[in-house]
């Protein structure tokens, strides 16, 4: 995914399932300096990382 893609997604009131490493996750916020997002899994485990938009797959 890129940084547009991203910073449309923040922005959508329409909800788009993203998945990274094969898990549906949240975006909460997206650093545009250094490409990464931060980022909150919805598998129920509540997990939060830090990771490249690269890393990101919209489904």
């Amino acid at each position: 995914m890129d940084i547009n893609r991203v910073r449309q997604i923040l922005s959508s009131e329409d909800k788009v399932t993203v998945t990274y490493n094969g898990k549906s996750i949240w975006i909460n916020s997206v650093n545009p300096i250094n490409g990464q997002a931060f980022v909150k899994t919805l598998d129920g485990t509540n997990e939060h990382y830090k990771v490249s938009i690269s890393d990101l797959t919209e489904q």
